[in-house]
Protein backbone atom coordinates (compact mmCIF):
# COMPACT_ATOMS: atom_id res chain seq x y z
CA UNK A 1 0.00 0.00 0.00
CA UNK A 2 1.35 3.44 -0.87
CA UNK A 3 1.61 5.90 1.88
CA UNK A 4 0.75 9.84 1.42
CA UNK A 5 4.27 10.76 2.44
CA UNK A 6 5.87 8.04 -0.91
CA UNK A 7 3.10 9.16 -2.91
CA UNK A 8 3.86 12.84 -2.26
CA UNK A 9 7.28 12.04 -2.78
CA UNK A 10 6.31 9.97 -6.38
CA UNK A 11 3.83 12.95 -7.26
CA UNK A 12 7.03 15.59 -6.90
CA UNK A 13 9.98 13.73 -8.58
CA UNK A 14 6.94 12.97 -11.82
CA UNK A 15 6.66 17.03 -11.84
CA UNK A 16 10.53 17.29 -11.90
CA UNK A 17 10.46 14.33 -14.39
CA UNK A 18 7.79 16.60 -17.25
CA UNK A 19 9.41 20.10 -16.06
CA UNK A 20 12.58 19.19 -16.92
CA UNK A 21 11.99 17.27 -20.16
CA UNK A 22 9.52 20.48 -21.26
CA UNK A 23 12.49 22.35 -20.20
CA UNK A 24 15.20 20.69 -21.98
CA UNK A 25 12.92 20.38 -25.20
CA UNK A 26 12.12 24.68 -25.25
CA UNK A 27 15.55 25.14 -24.75
CA UNK A 28 16.32 22.88 -27.77
CA UNK A 29 13.92 24.44 -29.54
CA UNK A 30 15.15 27.88 -29.38
CA UNK A 31 18.38 26.69 -29.79
CA UNK A 32 18.01 25.43 -33.20
CA UNK A 33 15.66 28.31 -34.45
CA UNK A 34 18.37 31.01 -33.15
CA UNK A 35 20.81 29.04 -35.08
CA UNK A 36 18.47 28.36 -38.53
CA UNK A 37 17.98 24.75 -38.43
CA UNK A 38 14.74 22.82 -38.29
CA UNK A 39 13.51 22.38 -34.61
CA UNK A 40 13.43 18.96 -33.58
CA UNK A 41 13.48 15.27 -35.14
CA UNK A 42 11.57 12.38 -33.38
CA UNK A 43 14.56 10.70 -32.27
CA UNK A 44 16.01 13.98 -30.90
CA UNK A 45 12.58 14.64 -29.47
CA UNK A 46 13.03 11.30 -27.72
CA UNK A 47 16.63 11.63 -26.17
CA UNK A 48 15.82 15.16 -25.18
CA UNK A 49 12.93 13.99 -22.91
CA UNK A 50 14.63 11.46 -21.05
CA UNK A 51 17.83 13.57 -20.55
CA UNK A 52 15.51 16.41 -18.97
CA UNK A 53 13.33 14.16 -17.19
CA UNK A 54 15.79 12.29 -15.84
CA UNK A 55 17.76 15.47 -14.70
CA UNK A 56 14.64 17.25 -13.50
CA UNK A 57 13.29 13.96 -11.40
CA UNK A 58 17.04 14.00 -9.62
CA UNK A 59 16.78 18.06 -8.90
CA UNK A 60 13.63 17.35 -7.81
CA UNK A 61 14.62 14.59 -5.90
CA UNK A 62 17.37 16.11 -3.86
CA UNK A 63 15.40 19.77 -3.64
CA UNK A 64 12.71 17.62 -1.59
CA UNK A 65 15.72 15.85 0.52
CA UNK A 66 17.03 19.30 1.04
CA UNK A 67 13.92 20.58 2.26
CA UNK A 68 13.21 17.39 4.75
CA UNK A 69 16.77 17.69 6.20
CA UNK A 70 16.49 21.78 6.72
CA UNK A 71 12.80 20.85 8.47
CA UNK A 72 14.98 18.58 10.93
CA UNK A 73 17.33 20.48 11.36
CA UNK A 74 15.72 23.25 12.16
CA UNK A 75 13.49 21.34 14.79
CA UNK A 76 16.48 20.09 16.83
CA UNK A 77 17.81 23.83 16.39
CA UNK A 78 14.64 24.80 18.18
CA UNK A 79 14.91 22.23 21.14
CA UNK A 80 18.23 22.93 21.73
CA UNK A 81 17.88 27.10 21.66
CA UNK A 82 14.77 27.42 23.77
CA UNK A 83 14.73 28.67 27.04
CA UNK A 84 14.83 25.92 29.45
CA UNK A 85 13.12 26.19 33.25
CA UNK A 86 15.85 24.52 35.64
CA UNK A 87 16.18 23.96 39.13
CA UNK A 88 19.09 26.41 40.89
CA UNK A 89 19.43 23.96 43.35
CA UNK A 90 19.85 20.45 41.44
CA UNK A 91 19.97 21.76 37.78
CA UNK A 92 17.01 19.78 37.04
CA UNK A 93 15.23 20.56 33.73
CA UNK A 94 11.12 20.46 33.43
CA UNK A 95 10.23 18.76 30.47
CA UNK A 96 8.29 21.18 28.18
CA UNK A 97 4.64 21.94 28.27
CA UNK A 98 4.35 20.11 32.17
CA UNK A 99 3.33 21.13 35.22
CA UNK A 100 6.61 22.56 37.20
CA UNK A 101 4.36 20.55 40.51
CA UNK A 102 4.92 17.61 39.33
CA UNK A 103 8.10 15.48 40.22
CA UNK A 104 8.36 13.29 37.10
CA UNK A 105 8.36 16.59 34.91
CA UNK A 106 11.76 17.44 36.02
CA UNK A 107 14.62 15.25 35.01
CA UNK A 108 18.43 15.41 35.37
CA UNK A 109 20.20 18.07 32.64
CA UNK A 110 22.36 15.23 31.40
CA UNK A 111 19.39 13.05 30.38
CA UNK A 112 17.67 15.37 29.23
CA UNK A 113 20.49 16.87 26.87
CA UNK A 114 21.11 13.06 25.54
CA UNK A 115 17.69 12.32 25.20
CA UNK A 116 17.94 15.25 22.32
CA UNK A 117 21.44 15.42 21.00
CA UNK A 118 23.83 12.93 19.94
CA UNK A 119 25.83 13.97 23.09
CA UNK A 120 26.82 12.12 26.07
CA UNK A 121 28.43 12.66 29.40
CA UNK A 122 31.42 12.04 31.49
CA UNK A 123 31.58 13.24 34.86
CA UNK A 124 34.56 14.76 36.66
CA UNK A 125 35.20 17.19 39.76
CA UNK A 126 36.23 20.81 38.80
CA UNK A 127 39.46 22.03 41.06
CA UNK A 128 37.25 24.66 42.33
CA UNK A 129 34.84 22.28 43.72
CA UNK A 130 37.20 19.64 44.59
CA UNK A 131 38.95 22.42 47.19
CA UNK A 132 35.70 23.02 48.68
CA UNK A 133 34.63 19.62 48.83
CA UNK A 134 37.88 18.29 50.80
CA UNK A 135 39.63 20.90 51.37
CA UNK A 136 43.10 22.03 51.01
CA UNK A 137 44.61 18.28 50.71
CA UNK A 138 43.33 17.34 47.32
CA UNK A 139 43.42 20.75 45.93
CA UNK A 140 44.62 20.91 42.63
CA UNK A 141 46.87 23.66 42.18
CA UNK A 142 47.77 24.23 38.07
CA UNK A 143 51.26 23.41 36.73
CA UNK A 144 53.16 27.16 36.54
CA UNK A 145 54.09 28.24 33.30
CA UNK A 146 57.99 29.53 32.17
CA UNK A 147 58.48 31.35 28.91
CA UNK A 148 60.05 29.32 26.60
CA UNK A 149 63.78 30.62 26.27
CA UNK A 150 64.73 32.12 22.85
Amino acid sequence: MITPGIFHKIKIIVIGFLFGAILLIAMSVIQKIIVGHTPLLHKECIILVLFGGVSGSLITHYLFKIKTLNKALQQRVNTLESVLPICSYCKKIRKPKTDWKNPNSWQPLESYITDRTASQFTHGICPNCMEKLHGKKYSIKPEPTYPEPN
